[in-house]
């Protein structure tokens, strides 16, 4: 495997986001019911079964692709000095996919050669399929990169045109994550996972991505932990009748209808049983071969790069850095 071949080799896909839950079985439940995730076993048995089993981890898919979500029991101990709380990040890992093995060995490589520790371990939630790799960003936050089965995406493919009779995401689209070390990570994701910027903001915000779409990791100053996680639905018909479905839930909307200046794509946020923000996204702008060598577009006003049609809500304006 020739150097040049190690440092082409980038990630390919955001597969799964892995959570801590203070209560397992309520944010399955949350997920199954409102958003209609499926849950992703190779055990027999109805799902209300497992969703009984404590302190079992449960994994959730959106048809028959790959789970998207992996919750775990919170079981963490904190050390306290008395003073203040500590804040508990909710999120478990975040886990990638490269194509092939060869490209997985290549990025073993090139992270090795970063002088970043790894290992191989089994793969979160299907161990059958591979070990995969596993290694810690910045902050501490824990990465799994594996390799995505063909027949995986092939499902992906043909159920974005069949399945519709639920009312329910599309698949997995982005994680946004909150750091106090914003340049260090811009840099680990790009020179390390080979992702691309799409945008920046006044140096406090990036977008970067790994494929066709504008974005699939957001990166923002703040307290180290997940600020939201992104699903993608169809188009702007389907996020009003989310609008109206969530609101006969009685599950809030804290943010939007809106567009998004960066991106360009209407959405809504809204929390899940655990005060994790959900967003719902449609018409994602889309990256292209052609587009490889564009630059990042930087964005001088917070108002029009969040929301080019309203407010931004007062939460987001306190955690932001003027």
């Amino acid at each position: 495997m020739s150097n040049q071949q190690i440092q082409k080799v980038k990630v390919k896909r955001l597969v799964h986001v892995g959570l801590w839950a203070s209560d397992v079985q309520a944010q399955a439940r949350f997920y199954h019911r409102v958003l209609g995730f499926d849950l992703y076993t190779h055990a027999d048995g109805p799902l209300e079964q497992h969703l009984e089993e404590e302190d079992a981890a449960i994994f959730l898919a959106l048809g028959e692709e790959m789970h998207a979500l992996s919750i775990f029991n919170d079981t963490r101990v904190f050390p306290t000095n008395g003073r203040r709380p500590v804040v508990r990040s909710t999120l478990h890992h975040l886990s990638f996919a490269v194509d092939t093995d060869a490209e997985l060995a290549a990025m073993a490589a090139r992270l090795q050669m970063s002088g970043i520790e790894l290992s191989f371990e089994p793969r979160d939630g299907a161990p059958d399929l591979g070990d995969a790799l596993w290694l810690n960003d910045p902050d501490g936050n824990r990465v799994e990169i594996s390799v995505m089965p063909d027949e995986l995406y092939t499902a992906i493919s043909s159920n974005r045109k069949t399945r519709r009779a639920l009312l329910r995401p599309y698949g997995l689209q982005h994680v946004a994550l909150k750091t106090s070390r914003l340049e260090e990570m811009v840099e680990f994701y790009t020179e390390s996972l080979g992702f691309d910027i799409s945008d920046w903001l006044l140096r406090e915000r990036a977008w970067l991505r790994c494929n066709n779409d504008h974005h699939s990791l957001i990166l923002s100053e703040g307290q180290t932990g997940i600020e939201h996680v992104g699903f993608t639905i169809a188009d702007g018909s389907e996020l009003l009748g989310w609008a109206d479905y969530l609101s006969h839930q009685q599950v809030p909307l804290l943010w939007g209808p809106g567009r998004h200046g960066v991106g360009d794509d209407l959405f809504l946020q809204f929390p899940d049983s655990d005060g994790l923000h959900i967003e719902l996204s449609a018409g994602l702008s889309q990256y292209y071969d052609r587009d490889v060598t564009t630059p990042p577009r930087l964005w001088h006003t917070r108002e029009t790069a969040l929301n080019l049609w309203g407010a931004i809500p007062s939460w987001l304006r306190e955690e932001s850095h003027v």
